[in-house]
């Protein structure tokens, strides 16, 4: 695979780029395949480069490790990766016969994608119809932020290209409370002003060639529109919680509960 470099088993991001000899640039990566039971993906900036660590309890790791190497040489980046042998056979002969495109979901992927965002922010989505990536509505005025949130937490400047989606929970909550307070808040059980929770199908987005996976995270780019596959909105008036305390963990959970009884 081109521009993927093989790092020996004790290698770990320093201020220095060994391959280059000076600091990293935007153009490298990293990602590890690591022996945890403490979490199954981590990603982020470590300072010096954007790392991600993906454990073998993840139980797609395989899928994750090939869609992430895909997507960042498909961004013309040089990608550091440290694995054993062993573990990247075994990854490539799962990963046979897709891509980080495939245009159907996988076995270990649900039905439905989930996009939050502000109360602010919704406004306008209902009035374009449509979800647009920060880019796009930045350059139409419509973002008085001069970096996105995700900036905070190590994301490269090419995500502001893509709308993000998660497979439900409470992440995207934690986004929309960051958002609102300028700053990353971790704390899933704090009250907040929560906006929207769109639920999309899909299985549908995926259809359409429209998907893509990084290996982190499920995007579209561009312009996500609501009328071809926007399945159900969670909002407080809508789940019962207008007006009342309500914290990010709760919010997740309560529109997401509501949601899988609606539509099964």
């Amino acid at each position: 695979m081109d521009n993927l470099i093989f790092a020996d088993n004790g290698f770990e991001p320093s201020e220095i780029n060994p391959y280059t000899g000076r600091p990293y640039s935007e153009d490298w990566v990293y990602i590890e395949l690591v022996e945890t039971a403490n979490y199954y993906l981590f990603n982020g900036g470590n300072a010096f480069v954007f790392k991600v660590s993906i454990s073998k309890n993840c139980p797609d790791w395989q899928f994750r490790l090939l869609d992430f190497i895909e997507y960042e040489q498909e961004e013309g980046k040089r990608i550091i990766i440290k694995i054993t042998e062993d573990d990247f056979s075994e990854a490539k002969k799962a990963y046979a016969g897709h891509c980080h495109t495939d245009n159907f979901l996988r076995k270990s992927e649900g039905k439905y994608f989930v996009h939050s965002t502000t109360a602010e922010n919704y406004k306008n989505i209902v009035k374009d119809g449509c979800l647009k990536s920060w880019n796009i509505l930045k350059a139409e005025g419509k973002i008085k932020e001069k970096k996105p949130i995700g900036v905070l937490l190590g994301d490269h400047s090419n995500y502001s290209d893509y709308i993000m989606l998660s497979d439900g929970g409470v992440a995207g909550e934690i986004v929309v409370n960051s958002k609102n307070c300028s700053k990353i808040v971790m704390d899933t059980n704090a009250p907040y002003s929560p906006g929207a929770r769109l639920y999309f199908d899909a299985e549908k987005i995926a259809e359409n060639g429209i998907l893509i996976r990084d290996g982190v995270h499920y995007k579209v780019k561009n312009i996500l529109p609501l009328k071809d596959f926007l399945l159900w909105t969670a909002t407080p008036e809508s789940i019962g919680f207008l007006g009342k305390r309500i914290t990010p963990r709760q919010f997740a959970d309560l529109s997401d509960n509501i949601f899988n009884k609606q539509f099964n």
